[in-house]
């Protein structure tokens, strides 16, 4: 028998997993995009003020969703300060970080947009959104949620002819941020009262400052249901239809008794549902709402008016407004609060009966008592305290500092008083330890001459009791506990008490606050922490891929003065920037906004590129030819470019004229915030080292000399510089590189290629180097005697000086090159500090120069850190190929040509021909008419003649892209995309082909920008194009690229909103068909250009037309 009721036990848990299941298979996904705005034309009352808008709508859209649904919000904030959405009511299942308030979520900039994605789990009923920070929900920005019963489960009541969302809150004609400068005197915080009522963001009926008033059509003899939302700041309303009952059936997710009412009061943040039968005449009726505690004879505005119309009414409304109990008589207001009781018999989000989960026999693990009251702060700021402590929020949402640092440095837990109140009224980060899997009593106590409410994120709480005076513990007496109803918004009567009980079973950082906008915005509020040490994410989800981190960025000024500088090397100019060569290092922080002033001091136009900066939404700045019309002679331009999402290691050079030969190349590092960790301890120090070959004729003589097929494919330079400087030599003769180090230490080395044509093999002698990073990517930790760098890229080595205190040789030697020619060698100095013996011995030995396995083999060895974060805490690895879903497939193919005569270097047997309008104004203004054709080249195949053209391609915008790099050149070779990192998945020998994929790496393959292929070989990289613009794909050997191996991908998107791309900055270059005159107006975004296949423009679009 014992075995039999084991089986039939299992059986049920089998079926209530199964039913789970289906549950979560039946839930569908729901995908929205907000263009939040603050809007001067809706004017809800005859008064100038702004209004929080979203895609144009006050009161916002309505999200209607059912159980268990994932709703995906997209939301782009045009405004001109921060914001966040909150889901008053909706639970966040295990999920705090979608919660949207400023203790869980960084603020979403203005200009840009962040996805919330949340699961209406387990929940139905109704509920409402708003904006949670900078006092924003006095302007708007508050819409209706509604969550409906799944199919399988019944609803207590018959389905009603429709249903109406009716949003009724208090409004201040001074606009929010007046408004919110008040809060810092004593009548802001303390005696200002909201000036009218709106239903559904629309003045009362007869008002002289509506614009309009509400009305619901009605059928004569149906019955409809009206949820009810009190979206105010500030006051509690009684509700009201003239001449018809109410029938109350639900409230904020529980189904209630059904009770009938001639009117309801609704505190601020409280959500109901009633039922209005059109039983009356045919005819149109009041409905009202009517402020609590408020003399509504005076404040006459303070009553909202609308109107309930028959849809075979031929009268106006008339007769007096129904009357509703007296504002100021708590004991109805109490008496119906009791009223409202949980139905135990339906079933609600689930289908087993409400009741099934009850309070009458719990054991409380918990008790907090909560007094609100008022106190003067330093220098009498007003503030709204809780047990004598007033909020204060920090920088860092808690939610971050909580699962990232432990909280360290921005609270400390249980430092509240959850059971007293504070001698002395101080501010605080206000954090308290919830129970997990605990029952919680909270009894609320308010000692404000004005009604309160309550919130609590996160759950449900139990109603259990309501009382005017003090609170004791013989109160309990009198609690209701079998059947409170169950919520999320309580309301706290003047001087009086409420009282809840709640199960923390949904780990998390969750807001406990009160409901009144200046009383939150003022410091009445703390979090509740319910911490479950499991970190499964089937107990507490982790943070999301999309997570927004706040600590601040810097917004850095730099001028440069770039000249041909003949003092740095008195045989030849080189190009110097503030007279430094190399130039001065970018050095920022993920997220950093830098401001480069570039002063072109030359002779030629000047560009300078940021390599592996990817320009997030704005190829504007990338400073290719593609991207920008030079900087001329005399001129100067600001690059303004972000540091978005990136950490790592890179570097900048000039893109145009061959100078890159000539110098201003320098070296970029950008730091990672300091909530992420980094995956190795702390260097003692770092070390930019650029290293790169180099001509000793300038950079004109070699480019003069391009048009030879003799330089242009034979030529080599002549030998190899470190940062700058030629190689050691005994006795040195010349200056050399060297880094001066303690013993028993370990350094960073950031290492890149910043040469023309060859790539080297580094090595420091009797020193191993362990590989960290490469180009923004972590990689797993390897242990290298010597690391092969290709021309673009860049690496991150630590070092450790455990070696006797001396001297010793830091060699670069280039590949593909007689390894005993050592004058071609860039050779430096590792100093201990302590050292007084300069090297000594043979020069450390490398690989083979001309062994490629060694050098795909140590390729095929880099791999990405799955476990470490980077530029966002999310471990590398959550982002992957292993399942993705190819949406193109490039194969290129680089050779050589002569075409007209000339040496060239193609892509596909296309040289490309730069134009002289840049792609990216063409694009912007012309559809790229008359500039270039999209995809007129095949991005699959070779040419069959070889040419020379503009070779622009499309990139699917949020599609992954495979490109496979083909090399028909005697020498190696390196590709590079702008814009984008993309996962180095595959190398190899001989020719590509589809099956060549069975041997790619999709586990972990690194993420960087700049890839080596092999002579005679292939690379293949996978991208995912969601960075939409127009993006330089080029060969990094700088004849090659001069000589036309490039094209351009054009990743477009629609949209035109700027937090989707861009627009052109305020300073745009204009050069080519653009040349005469600036624009006079800002430019906004054309049309797409037309597909391959689909006719031209009639006529070039102008640029005035284009800008408006």
């Amino acid at each position: 028998m014992a075995s039999t009721g084991y089986h039939w036990r299992l059986i049920a848990c089998v079926i209530l997993i199964a039913a789970a299941l289906v549950a979560e298979a039946n839930a569908i996904h729901i995908y929205l995009e907000w263009n939040v705005t603050l809007d001067s034309t809706i004017k809800p009352v005859s008064q100038d003020q702004p209004v929080i808008a979203i895609n144009g709508l006050f009161p916002g859209p309505l999200i209607n969703a059912t159980t268990n649904d994932f709703v995906h919000v997209n939301v782009f904030n045009n405004m001109d300060e921060p914001l966040l959405f909150t889901w008053n009511g909706i639970q966040q299942r295990l999920n705090s970080w979608q919660d949207g308030v400023s203790g869980t979520n960084c603020p979403i900039q203005p200009g840009t947009n962040w996805t919330y994605v949340f699961q209406t789990k387990d929940q139905i009923g109704s509920f409402f959104y708003f904006p949670s920070i900078n006092f924003h929900k006095a302007a708007g920005g508050f819409g209706p949620i509604r969550v409906i019963n799944r199919n399988v489960i019944a609803v207590p009541f018959p389905k009603p002819e429709a249903e109406f969302d009716l949003l009724i809150g208090d409004w201040f004609y001074d606009s929010y941020k007046s408004t919110r400068a008040t809060m810092c005197t004593h009548l802001g915080a303390y005696y200002t009262i909201p000036d009218i009522i709106l239903m559904n963001g629309k003045g009362p009926l007869g008002n002289p400052m509506s614009k309009a008033y509400e009305s619901f059509n009605v059928t004569q003899g149906k019955t409809y249901r009206l949820r009810i939302s009190n979206v105010g700041n500030a006051l509690s309303f009684n509700f009201r239809i003239q001449n018809h009952q109410m029938v109350l059936v639900e409230t904020e997710g529980s189904y209630t008794d059904q009770i009938t009412l001639d009117s309801l009061d609704v505190h601020v943040g409280q959500s109901y549902s009633v039922l209005v039968t059109a039983n009356q005449n045919a005819a149109d009726y009041y409905m009202v709402a009517s402020s609590k505690l408020v003399n509504t004879s005076d404040f006459t505005s303070l009553v909202g008016i609308g109107v309930l119309h028959y849809s075979n009414s031929i009268s106006q409304v008339s007769g007096p407004l129904p009357d509703g109990p007296d504002p100021f008589d708590l004991d109805f207001s109490v008496n119906q609060a009791k009223s409202i009781r949980w139905n135990l018999t339906a079933g609600a989000a689930r289908p087993n009966p409400q009741g099934t989960f009850n309070v009458s026999n719990v054991t409380l693990s918990q008790t907090f008592i909560l007094q609100s009251s008022i106190a003067d702060l330093y220098n009498q700021i007003p503030r709204y305290v809780v047990n004598n402590v007033s909020y204060s929020t920090p920088e860092t949402p808690l939610k971050l500092a909580d699962y990232y640092v432990n909280g360290t440095g921005v609270y400390q837990l249980d430092d509240f008083p959850v059971q007293s109140v504070n001698a002395n009224a101080t501010y605080e980060v206000s954090v308290v330890t919830g129970i997990h899997k605990g029952w919680i009593e909270i009894v609320l106590k308010n000692n404000l001459n004005a009604m309160d409410s309550w919130h609590l994120d996160g759950f449900g709480f139990y109603v259990v009791g309501f009382g005017i005076g003090d609170w004791t513990a013989t109160s309990r007496d009198t609690y209701n506990l079998y059947d409170p109803v169950v919520r999320s918004t309580v309301q706290v009567y003047p001087g009086g008490w409420s009282a809840v009980y709640a199960f923390l079973d949904n780990p998390g950082m969750w807001n406990l606050r009160s409901q009144l906008l200046k009383h939150w915005y003022l410091g009445q509020e703390l979090y509740v922490r319910v911490h479950d040490p499991d970190p499964n994410p089937a107990k507490e989800r982790p943070p999301p891929e999309n997570l927004l981190l706040c600590v601040s960025a810097e917004d850095i000024f730099l001028d440069w003065h770039v000249t041909l500088d003949t003092n740095i090397k008195p045989d030849q100019p080189v190009i110097a920037i503030n007279g430094l060569f190399p130039g001065p290092l970018l050095n920022g922080t993920t997220n950093d906004v830098f401001h480069v002033n570039v002063f072109n001091e030359m002779d030629e136009p000047l560009l300078i590129t940021w390599n592996g900066i990817q320009q997030r939404l704005n190829s504007w700045q990338d400073g290719v030819s593609g991207t920008n019309c030079p900087i001329l002679p005399g001129e100067n331009w600001s690059y303004m470019f972000q540091f978005k999402d990136q950490i790592g290691t890179f570097s900048y050079f000039p893109s145009l004229n061959f100078h890159k030969a000539g110098g201003a190349f320098g070296p970029i590092r950008i730091n990672n915030r300091p909530i992420i960790q980094v995956p190795f301890p702390k260097p003692e120090a770092e070390f930019d080292l650029l290293i790169g070959d180099w001509y000793d004729r300038s950079f004109k003589d070699v480019r003069s000399m391009m048009n030879t097929n003799l330089m242009a494919y034979n030529s080599t330079p002549d030998k190899i510089l470190m940062n700058g400087k030629s190689a050691y030599s005994t006795p040195p003769t010349e200056s050399h590189e060297s880094f001066t180090v303690e013993k028993g230490k370990t350094y960073r080395i950031r290492i890149s290629n910043v040469g023309t044509a060859w790539s080297f093999n580094f090595r420091i002698q009797k020193h191993k180097m362990v590989l960290v990073e490469t180009e923004g990517s972590y990689t797993n930790k390897i242990i290298l005697d010597s690391l092969d760098a290709h021309v673009g890229q860049s690496y991150s080595v630590l070092v450790t000086t455990d070696q006797a205190a001396s001297d010793y040789y830091m060699v670069a030697s280039p590949k593909m090159f007689n390894g005993s020619d050592v004058t071609r060698f860039g050779i430096g100095v590792l100093h201990y500090d302590k050292s007084t013996t300069p090297p000594n011995g043979s020069l450390p030995s490398g690989p083979d120069p001309f062994d490629q396995q060694f050098s795909i083999h140590q390729a095929r060895s880099i791999r990405w850190n799955l476990t470490t974060g980077a530029a966002r805490p999310n471990p590398q690895g959550a982002f992957n190929v292993h399942n993705v879903t190819l949406s193109q497939t490039f194969i290129l193919r680089a050779s050589t040509a002569e075409i007209n005569g000339l040496p060239q270097f193609t892509v596909n047997n296309v040289s490309y021909l730069t134009p002289d309008t840049p792609l990216k104004l063409a694009d912007q203004f012309l559809n790229g008419s008359g500039v270039y054709k999209l995809d007129e080249f095949s991005t699959n195949s070779s040419n069959f003649e070889t040419v020379r053209g503009v070779f622009v391609a499309s990139g699917m915008h949020k599609g992954w892209i495979e490109v496979v790099f083909h090399n028909d050149l005697e020498g190696m070779d390196a590709w590079h995309l702008d814009g984008f990192g993309f996962y180095v998945v595959g190398f190899g020998t001989g020719k590509w082909s589809p099956k060549s994929r069975s041997k790619y790496n999709l586990y972990d393959p690194v993420v960087r920008s700049t890839v080596q292929v092999y002579p005679g070989g292939w690379t293949a990289v996978y991208a995912y194009l969601d960075n939409p613009g127009m993006w330089n794909l080029r060969s990094q050997h700088l004849k090659n690229w001069y000589l036309g191996e490039e094209l351009y991908l054009r990743v477009y998107d629609a949209d035109p909103n700027p937090a989707k791309e861009k627009r052109a900055p305020n300073n745009l270059l204009l050069c080519g068909k653009f040349a005469p005159s600036p624009p006079a107006t800002p430019l906004v975004p054309p049309p797409p250009p037309p597909s391959p296949s689909a006719p031209g423009p009639s006529s070039a679009q102008s640029l005035q037309t284009a800008a408006g």
